[in-house]
């Protein structure tokens, strides 16, 4: 059993201190753990079903529907002490950071091939689309089955071919525009735009399926982004597409305020409490008992006794995080008299 929960912190924290590389590890390995559960679910069921319900389909087909959502919560529960709805959480963020750090990596974009990363997209877009299900581990396996060795899934590909998976990827990123989840399909477009992908037809699509761009939107790597910009113009001028990606540009005017180390010796008023706001994790209007409810939940996640089985690099940074969250609630006490 691992503590996920904390392992997908840890990898956060990293990628927001642009350690992309040093996140990634991280989000595979969760991403490997996870899959590996789902595909002991789905060899359960199935060696139930060749055992003690042979040559009978419907009969097998109705005790998988009937009895999937009990066999995933005791899985999940015996592998990571949680329910479906906490691993489906996991699952969801786990795969947006995965996908984030391939996005933004100029190693990572050219070593990850295009139609698994396509693939990640559509498996990300399903599972926030049935993320209301409570049987959505039987959506994931009849799209995407995994192939077990010794327990371990060797791989997973969908049932679907590239050009329905481009088809599929355009209608969900219509689905998604007008919800919290829209900066999704703006990821798509950087990860497309940055990988030099020159089918001018299906990134267009995506643009035009994506509604507006979410004002929060920032790309978090300034430096890499110049960098893929050179090289996409230098890459699009070869071919007559080029003035179709025009469009694209009034999606690339991200802030870079976030890529600056926050100081607190130096830091406004006004940029102390978008700072520690955010690290709280406090949105909208709050009230003061749920500030503290917020703060001792987040610092509870990097306690000693949760981290110990991690290694010393992420221990260290669990304890930097733990710094940061105090530091943001005694501010925010003070300020506030709570």
């Amino acid at each position: 059993m691992s503590n996920i929960s904390g392992m997908r912190d840890s990898a956060d924290f990293l990628f927001e201190q642009q350690k992309t590389l040093e996140a990634y590890v991280i989000y595979d390995e969760l991403y490997r753990q996870i899959w590996n559960s789902i595909g002991s679910i789905q060899d359960g069921l199935n060696d139930f079903s060749k055992k003690y319900l042979p040559k009978k389909v419907m009969t097998s087909i109705e005790f998988r529907n009937h009895y999937i959502y009990d066999v995933s919560s005791t899985v999940f529960y015996q592998w990571f002490k949680m329910d479906c709805d906490q691993i489906l959480n996991e699952f969801i963020f786990t795969l947006s950071g995965h996908l984030k750090c391939i996005s933004y990596s100029r190693d990572l974009i050219s070593d990850s091939p295009k139609e698994d990363v396509l693939n990640e997209f559509v498996l990300l877009y399903t599972l926030i689309n049935y993320s209301t299900d409570e049987n959505w581990v039987d959506q994931i396996l009849k799209y995407i089955p995994p192939k077990m060795d010794a327990n371990n899934v060797d791989r997973t590909r969908p049932n679907l071919l590239q050009v329905h998976t481009e088809k599929r990827l355009t209608k969900m990123c219509t689905q998604l525009c007008d919800t919290d989840w829209n900066y999704l399909n703006f990821l798509l477009i950087d990860y497309l735009v940055n990988k030099g992908d020159k089918n001018v037809q299906f990134l267009n699509k995506i643009i035009k399926s994506s509604g507006k761009r979410p004002s929060n939107y920032t790309n978090n790597f300034k430096t890499h982004n110049q960098y893929e910009r050179r090289e996409r113009k230098e890459s699009y001028e070869k071919f007559n597409g080029y003035e179709r990606f025009e469009r694209y540009e009034k999606y690339e005017k991200y802030t870079s305020t976030e890529n600056k180390r926050f100081d607190a010796k130096t830091a406004t008023e006004e940029q102390k409490y978008i700072h520690y706001g955010k690290l709280l994790e406090l949105k909208g209007t709050v009230q003061k008992k749920e500030i503290r409810k917020k703060y001792i939940k987040l610092v509870g996640q990097y306690h000693p006794d949760k981290v110990e089985s991690l290694g010393k690099d992420l221990r260290a940074l669990a304890e930097e995080r733990t710094k940061e969250l105090n530091e943001a609630y005694e501010w925010i006490k003070n300020k506030y008299n709570l």
